[in-house]
């Protein structure tokens, strides 16, 4: 990069080299606050018309999300309904009309203190009929 003079640049300059720095500053701190979270499978069929707790991790709260992509494959089913709750308390969920990956996410409850452990689970339930379920990934920001 060429050394810049101080009278080579304008107000309009500075603040757009600032903007971008900011921009890929925030950035990097994303990428970086980003933790894998591991979920344990607790049942791999649901055949239930209820919740079920499929899957559930713990983890001490360092951030304010948390994510997981839950793989679903419905068999007799027109559709299933997947719940994902931190601390009994219900964060996000999405109903699914056709297999593949859903993606449950969402901020986590003001009640959960930073650094106090908690568990997070997947919840799933079936219309009718019965589902494969796998948690494929999770996240926590």
């Amino acid at each position: 990069m060429a050394k810049i003079a101080a009278g080579d640049l304008q107000q309009t300059d500075l603040v757009r080299i600032i903007s971008d720095l900011q921009a890929r500053v925030k950035a990097l701190e994303l990428q970086a606050a980003v933790r894998t979270v591991p979920f344990v499978l607790v049942l791999a069929t649901v055949t239930s018309t209820t919740l079920t707790r499929v899957a559930w991790t713990t983890f001490p709260r360092s951030g304010s999300a948390v994510t997981a992509d839950v793989s679903l494959t419905l068999s007799g089913a027109s559709s299933a309904e997947v719940q994902l709750r931190a601390d009994g308390t219900q964060i996000d969920s999405r109903t699914v009309t056709a297999s593949g990956t859903v993606t449950v996410s969402g901020f986590l409850p003001a009640t959960w203190a930073f650094g106090a452990r908690k568990v997070v689970d997947v919840q799933v339930k079936v219309n009718a009929g019965s589902a494969a379920v796998a948690v494929v990934g999770g996240s926590h920001r």
